[in-house]
């Protein structure tokens, strides 16, 4: 039985957040005073942090697709069934859901963002998760 489903997006306000963080933290290192034998470290710290901002880039990106919530709280994701694998964390501008891989041990964190698709699925979202059906906690 299908609780929910919907075609997640990508999220405009995890994007920007994610740049806007990268983007503070390598103008920190860039206006930081370094000593003249620390040009290594700053163009080594330079690099992790744009390379560390490509690699966020690329993970929000991957979380687009359908997503299906069933009942008995299983989650179709990716053309693979996931299970909550525990209560899932809820703020206003988002979902975090805990998935462990059915048969498996993999886990993977879900962030969902309100912006990654439209209002009636996000309410219908929180108020599925909310009543109970998918929200109850696990044994690992």
């Amino acid at each position: 039985m299908v609780l929910w489903r919907c075609d997640v997006r990508v999220s405009w306000r995890t994007q920007f957040f994610s740049l806007m963080v990268h983007g503070i933290l390598a103008l920190l290192i860039l206006l930081s005073p370094w000593p003249e034998n620390y040009g290594l470290v700053w163009i080594t710290l330079i690099t992790l942090v744009v390379f560390e901002c490509i690699r966020s880039q690329k993970n929000i990106m991957a979380c687009r697709g359908e997503l299906v919530l069933e009942g008995d709280q299983h989650v179709r994701w990716h053309q693979k069934d996931y299970l909550i694998s525990g209560k899932p964390w809820m703020i206003k501008g988002g979902i975090l859901l805990s998935l462990r891989l059915v048969g498996g041990k993999q886990k993977r964190k879900l962030w969902l963002a309100a912006d990654s698709m439209g209002q009636r699925e996000w309410r219908a979202l929180r108020q599925t998760l909310l009543s109970g059906g998918a929200s109850q906690q696990t044994q690992d």
